[in-house]
């Protein structure tokens, strides 16, 4: 579904337009709130936004194998690799054989990775209630489920084989 602007297509060159659609503000409220947390996290030794994504998805529910982490963070299965090897030897996770499969391995969050990823969830819930302050509960909740339902249509495409 393309958006239309009074009905018609933004032309090509109509930046003022194009700067208005959902996916772009969406895109520069993400970087300027990463940006926001950076600048007051000199102490945040994760780099890479997948390292941050596999801790969260630990912090949810941890001891998840590879093929879990893939899944729900929607990385690609060599990117979560080398995430977890960085992940492993700065200490944040530990990676184990599944006692059942051995064939699988399973992520753990260590102490040093749990205590990181309280730190940064607190910085980014601060940053959240800042960028919401001047909505209502209930805007918040529209928000959060027309996000979520832009979120499961990008998911359906990528599994639909639509993306890339």
């Amino acid at each position: 579904m393309n958006r239309k602007v009074n009905g018609n297509l933004p032309e090509e060159n109509d930046f003022a337009t194009l700067r208005r659609t959902p996916m772009l503000m969406m895109h520069e409220i993400t970087r300027l709130m990463g940006d926001k947390i950076r600048e007051k996290g000199d102490d945040n030794p994760i780099s890479q936004k997948s390292g941050r994504l596999i801790m969260m998805e630990l912090a949810k529910r941890d001891g998840r194998t590879q093929l879990d982490l893939v899944n729900t963070t929607h990385l690609k299965a060599p990117t979560i690799s080398v995430a977890l090897q960085k992940l492993e030897h700065d200490g944040f996770v530990l990676r184990r054989p599944d006692e059942y499969d051995l064939r699988a391995t399973r992520v753990f969050l260590t102490d040093k990775g749990r205590e990181l990823d309280n730190k940064i969830r607190k910085r980014v819930y601060e940053e959240e209630a800042l960028a919401m302050e001047n909505l209502t509960e209930s805007e918040c909740e529209t928000l959060v489920k027309l996000l979520g339902k832009i979120k499961q249509n990008l998911i359906k495409d990528k599994e639909e084989g639509n993306l890339y």
